[in-house]
């Protein structure tokens, strides 16, 4: 039978009674309040979008905090350096200047720390015209945790240099409804300031805190402008961010290319062509349990020159030379570039009047050695793949020189790239032996370039008593990469990549490690000393005095690296260093 009362009737009436008292009961709740904007979000929204440079420190008192509270802050008074920096004269001589300042102003450094600039700090600036200082603009912005510390600060700074006659008057102000303070100096200058909700703007212009009283009662975007680009850099979590805007800069730069001389202007025109495609820089300090110190960019790419995007834009690959470098190298670098690449954008940087150009250069210098016809196939098969590596000597204890050994890819798969692997071989032998034989011209003593095979690899090595011992230059061509190093042995142990690496994420550049190199120190720093003194590089005992300090720096650092990361619109590239211990548990 039809249900004559309409389709509600359907829900049974206990359900119906739940549901209205629920709807009674949410209409009386209080609608969730929006969460507070962060304190970088609050002075970043009053800052200046415009301006060529701003500098923000946010979470200053939580990074001080973890830092001193980690096992690397626990570690480091224990060692030499901590013992020796701690204890010095330097470090007493700052404090006890720094004492009777913070006395007189009635607060200690830990609660500037805490309560004052230990949330968020910016500092904007715009620099004058071309053409003189007039007209440089600058702000200060914090957002204090307490206010009333902050107040309470600038109520006994100005008390005490009203006393001391540094400041005449102290004048409240009123714009767009608002509060501000002017601070007449007795040399005829005036400083502004004003409190905005829990923010805090300084300046020497009261244009610019008018400015920022106009700001704070504008409406709203979330998230600021200048976020925005924090977080299109990827260092909107950084601790410390220099973000250069390059649009304010662009008249300035022009005067600096018009006024260039000659043999600078090519240069200059080419960097100018670059920072007009550049849309936002930042330079950041990011703190974990280690540390990062990098520069980011993102571009216009359409904007860019044709011959840069290459080098600025897109995903970066690591080199797969990266594969054969050993883990307990000294030092390494590697990457992936063409050597008709790098003679290109070195041409088109040079000066456009030189009588010269790179490549004509390169004709005249290496053509003869492997061939003129030859030259374009050689240069055209170099690469991309190519790195250099530092590593300890051989395990004889009188070998006391690092091992130097450099690898670059060279196609030989194409129709005349056989050829271009062969006119190799002997251009490097002839360096050899015209070093061979001007050094035997004027020494008793004879150097003799001999050979040794290593499978297919014939090794071509130099042999003297002039060399220390374990160290012979030598070279050879080992499956399809040109290996040349400062020992067979190195050349031996030289192992081809297998594959080549996959382009995105994060493309090693170079490599320090600290551990591999104050062990090399340990063990090999008193023979490097009685090798060095030979040459007349120092008096033995003091060069052993000199590593030893040396591997006392280096003791707080396990290792450094460098690193790039790009995508279709921007570059990144960082030097992340990991402490011996961690700086945040």
């Amino acid at each position: 039978m039809k249900n004559r009362d309409g389709p509600h009737h359907a829900i049974p009436m206990n359900t119906r009674f739940f549901l209205v008292l629920a709807a009674l009961v949410s209409a009386t709740l209080p609608v969730a309040a929006a969460p507070p904007p962060a304190p970088r979000e609050e002075v970043l929204r009053l800052a200046p979008p415009d301006f060529a440079l701003v500098v923000v420190v946010q979470n200053l008192r939580d990074h001080i905090a973890a830092i001193s509270d980690s096992p690397f802050a626990a570690w480091l008074p224990t060692t030499p350096l901590g013992k020796q920096f701690l204890g010095s004269a330097d470090v007493k001589h700052f404090t006890d200047a720094a004492n009777p300042l913070f006395g007189v102003l009635g607060i200690s450094p830990a609660d500037i720390v805490h309560d004052v600039v230990g949330d968020a700090v910016v500092f904007a600036y715009a620099p004058a015209p071309p053409g003189g200082r007039a007209g440089e603009r600058s702000v200060i912005l914090l957002r204090p945790r307490k206010p009333d510390v902050l107040q309470r600060l600038l109520d006994r700074l100005n008390t005490g240099q009203t006393s001391s006659k540094e400041l005449k008057a102290l004048v409240t102000r009123r714009h767009a409804g608002a509060p501000y303070s002017e601070r007449q100096k007795a040399d005829g200058s005036s400083e502004f300031y004003c409190f905005c909700g829990a923010a805090f703007a300084f300046s020497k212009s009261e244009d610019e805190i008018k400015a920022v009283l106009d700001r704070d009662k504008a409406a709203r975007t979330d998230p600021p402008a200048l976020v925005t680009r924090m977080t299109k850099l990827d260092v909107a979590d950084a601790a410390v961010v220099v973000m250069v805007n390059p649009r304010p800069l662009d008249a300035e730069l022009a005067a600096k290319v018009k006024s260039a001389k000659p043999e600078d202007r090519a240069f200059l025109s080419k960097f100018a062509a670059v920072w007009a495609g550049t849309e936002v820089a930042a330079l950041y300090l990011s703190l974990d349990t280690g540390a990062e110190l990098g520069v980011s960019f993102q571009f216009q790419p359409e904007k860019l020159p044709a011959g840069a995007k290459g080098w600025l834009v897109g995903e970066r690959t690591p080199s797969a030379v990266w594969a054969a470098i050993p883990d307990d190298a000294l030092f390494a670098a590697a990457g992936r570039v063409r050597a008709t690449d790098v003679l290109d954008l070195i041409a088109s940087v040079s000066p456009a009047d030189d009588k010269k150009g790179v490549r004509e250069t390169v004709e005249q210098v290496v053509g003869p050695v492997v061939g003129r016809d030859k030259l374009p196939l050689v240069l055209d098969a170099i690469g991309p793949d190519w790195g250099l590596w530092v590593t300890g000597p051989v395990k004889e204890p009188k070998h006391a020189v690092p091992v130097v050994t450099a690898a670059v890819k060279v196609r030989t798969g194409g129709p005349n790239d056989g050829g271009a692997s062969r006119a190799l071989l002997p251009a490097l032998e002839y360096g050899f032996q015209t070093g061979r034989i001007a050094y035997n011209a004027s020494h008793k003593d004879q150097l003799e370039l001999g050979e040794e095979t290593d499978g297919a690899a014939v090794i071509k090595a130099l042999a003297g008593e002039a060399f220390p011992p374990g160290f012979r230059p030598c070279f050879a061509l080992k499956s399809g990469y040109l290996v040349v190093s400062s020992s067979p042995t190195a050349i031996k142990a030289f192992r081809a990549p297998a594959a080549d690496p996959k382009a995105g994420g994060d493309a090693l550049l170079a490599r320090f490690s600290s551990t591999a190199a104050r062990g090399y120190l340990a063990a090999r720093g008193p023979a490097l000393a009685t090798v060095l003194a030979a040459t007349g590089a120092g008096e033995e005992q003091a060069l052993v005095q000199q590593f030893d300090s040396l591997a006392m720096l280096l003791e707080p650092v396990e290792k450094l690296e460098l690193i790039a990361r790009g995508d279709p619109t921007g570059l990144k590239i960082a030097l992340r260093l990991k402490a011996t211990k961690p700086l945040k548990k």
